[in-house]
């Protein structure tokens, strides 16, 4: 894999994890201020947590497919 894709795969990864976080921990802020917060229905979690395992397995692929080609030589 060029250095290039790697390194934007990790920033992007990096970038999306941090933001899960912040969206998550605003969220659970704007839930705290809600009359029936167990009536709200978390749709987002259903975008969120996809994007971000997918994103977490393709650059540990990427670092088990770059270590593998290092050791081998």
């Amino acid at each position: 894999m060029k250095i290039t894709k790697r390194i934007l795969l990790y920033a992007m990864t990096v970038v999306v994890i941090i933001g899960a976080f912040i969206w998550n921990s605003r969220v659970e802020e704007w839930l705290k201020t809600q009359e029936e917060p167990e009536m709200i229905v978390r749709s987002d979690l259903l975008v969120i947590y996809p994007l971000v395992i997918t994103l977490v397995a393709l650059s540990l692929f990427a670092l088990y497919r770059d270590w593998k080609e290092k050791s081998s030589t």
